[in-house]
């Protein structure tokens, strides 16, 4: 199927210059938009810059969708005692920022906005929109313009807090560059109020020949309703101790995300896959889904071009004969913890949770198990699931190739999610509406047979408020994993921390040996050995017949000559490990995230948000100072 490969094109780059590193930030502009915007066609080429941006690594293809959204209790970046307060994404991911690190530039989200400015004042000029009949097709490219603006600015202010904000574009004297920060309470006021009349705009996806890889109407509702969750929630203040606060007008937003969340619902364009494994198998394959349209919008990367899903996130493949070069898929890790924290009929978690690498260092053709109970890999990415296309590309690659996959912004069980979560808030406890949207998502992640007692039973024991927000925070952890959504959601229910910690202490307890309940699973015991064997194609393991659960007093007591006459491999665990690999477990445990905690970065806890580069500093002509102790 064809995609829409998001090009910076000539025209744009005619249009655009660019002076010193500050400047690059806010590129001024230098041309007409009257001379420019005499089309629909050239309008749209514009909008495709501003799209190619939304693909850079700046934002899609990397640093938001991996580097920037780790560590929560869930996800975090793979590192040790040497490297986790490194200046590389690592240190970032675990919250050991500072102002020279390379990695937390905002400048290509700047330029995005900067395109989006011109292009928008653009639309509004054009001698085009006195015309009934073009005025309607620009309007839509106007709504995806605000649409791609908006989410830049929620990226900067999710990372960032309070960072500068303009709407329009660069003057040509340059007034209107050096700008201080503006509140991120005005922004997020703002670019909702650009996404209410964005909506008014576009169509509804399948509509006009949108497809996924355009901004459409569900996917704006959608963002409202995650942005007024953002803007509704808690965030990490510059004032005097840097508390976590919200706003005092919280609940108007927390009524906007369920309004818009309805809205969506009741409209009926977008559902759930009923299989949650094809959702993930249609991406890797680079295939549109248009039954279900559960992704609701996907920023295109273009095969051999762009794109760290399923290289830098996914299951970890070393390279072998069968699917050629290996990935670096080690740069977002999860651990047991999360493993144990889902249900055991749960089929989320085996698509979720990449218990196995492909191949070693030896490049076996085969699944090796991954006994390092802290490297486990997000497994929504796994090249067994990728086209032929890609296939032949990576068989005859020599180095690093884009692997194309679209990284999917939301999806439409994040919107069944919302709503019952604000209706839950908004009502002190769970309405029907709240019990049937967590409903649907649950379904689809069991059985039909298990419905009565793992869907039914589970939420009608909900009864309070508290245990309904409660189940809310879990279900998210279970569905969204590794999709950029974890940490930001723990933030804005001011959880992150504690959150953080909680998983640091479940993890311990289960080295010990101790009880323990992870999510509302209690484990009396885990076992102390892991035994696992291939199926009889020796490439696969036989996950069926696997005792995570379970001890096998059966081969216990066996050497390893008879255990491999049986055709099983023994691996110490947890508990049952040696005690200098439980003393490295549990080092590196208390290391991760710590730069949150006020013991560790002397200034205050739940600092997640990171500081201005040090070259925007010197290049604002004084306009922007750090804060959070950096």
């Amino acid at each position: 199927m064809k995609k829409i490969k998001y090009i910076a094109i000539v025209l744009l780059s005619v249009m655009i210059a660019s002076c010193d590193d500050y400047l690059d930030t806010y590129s001024p502009s230098t041309y007409d938009n009257i001379t420019v915007f005499r089309s629909v066609s050239n309008a749209e080429d514009v909008l495709m810059g501003v799209y190619s941006m939304s693909a850079d690594a700046n934002m899609y293809a990397q640093r938001v969708t991996m580097n920037w959204c780790t560590n929560s209790d869930i996800e975090f970046a793979g590192a040790d005692e040497n490297s986790y307060n490194q200046t590389t994404n690592r240190g970032v991911s675990n919250y050991y920022s500072t102002p020279g690190n390379s990695v937390l530039s905002w400048t290509n989200i700047y330029r995005l906005i900067e395109r989006a400015n011109l292009l928008i004042e653009g639309i509004h000029e054009s001698p085009v929109m006195d015309d009934a009949d073009t005025k309607k097709q620009m309007e839509m490219l106007l709504g995806e313009a605000l649409t791609l603006r908006a989410l830049a600015y929620y990226e900067l202010v999710k990372h960032w807090g309070d960072v500068p904000f303009k709407t329009e574009p660069t003057l040509p004297d340059l007034s209107n560059v050096y700008l201080g920060k503006t509140d991120r309470d005005t922004i997020y006021n703002h670019i909702i109020a650009d996404l209410l009349e964005a909506e008014t705009y576009v169509p509804w996806i399948g509509e006009s020949g949108y497809t996924v890889e355009r901004i459409t109407k569900g996917f704006i509702k959608g963002m409202i309703a995650r942005i007024s969750l953002s803007a509704g929630g808690y965030s990490l203040r510059d004032k005097a101790g840097y508390p976590m606060e919200r706003r005092s007008d919280w609940r108007d937003f927390y009524e906007l995300a369920n309004t818009k969340s309805r809205e969506i619902m009741e409209k009926g364009v977008h559902q759930l896959n009923p299989s949650y494994l094809n959702v993930w198998k249609n991406l890797n394959s680079l295939k549109f889904e248009t039954t279900y349209n559960e992704n609701m919008f996907e920023v295109a990367t273009g095969l051999g071009q762009n794109g760290e899903m399923g290289y830098s996130i996914g299951v970890r493949f070393y390279a072998n004969p069968k699917y050629g070069y290996g990935n670096n898929a080690n740069v977002v890790n999860t651990s047991v913890y999360y493993f144990y924290s889902f249900d055991q009929l749960d089929s989320r978690r085996d698509v979720t949770v990449a218990k196995a690498m492909y191949s070693n260092s030896a490049g076996e053709t085969k699944e090796v198990f991954q006994s390092n109970p802290l490297s486990y890999n997000i497994g929504k990415w796994d090249q067994r699931w990728m086209s032929q296309e890609w296939l032949a590309l990576n068989l005859a690659a020599a180095g690093k190739i884009g692997y194309g996959i679209n990284w999917a912004v939301m999806r439409y069980s994040d919107v069944l999610l919302m709503h019952a979560e604000t209706e839950n808030e908004l009502n002190e406890g769970p309405t029907a509406e709240a019990k049937e949207a967590l409903r649907k998502v649950r379904q689809r992640a069991f059985n039909a047979a298990d419905h009565a007692i793992k869907v039914d039973n589970y939420i009608n024991s909900l009864g309070s408020k508290d245990a309904f927000f409660e189940a809310i925070v879990n279900e998210r952890a279970w569905e969204f994993g590794g999709e950029a959504v974890r940490k930001f959601d723990l933030v804005r229910w001011n959880m992150l921390q504690d959150k953080i910690e909680e998983q640091r202490q479940k993890f311990l307890a289960m080295l010990n040996g101790e009880t323990v309940t992870i999510f509302g699973q209690t484990y009396n015991s885990i076992p102390l050995a892991i035994y696992y064997k291939y199926m009889e194609d020796n490439e696969n393991i036989n996950w069926a017949d696997i005792n995570f659960f379970d001890d096998r007093p059966d081969l216990d007591g066996l050497s390893t000559d008879d255990l491999k006459a049986l055709g099983y491999t023994k691996v110490s665990w947890l508990a049952g490990a040696s005690e200098s690999n439980k003393t490295n477990w549990n080092t590196r445990v208390e290391l991760f995230s710590s730069g949150l905690e006020q013991e560790y970065n002397g200034v205050c806890d739940n600092r997640y948000l990171y500081p201005i580069a040090s070259t925007a500093i010197s290049d604002s002509q004084g306009m922007l100072t750090n804060s959070y102790g950096y």
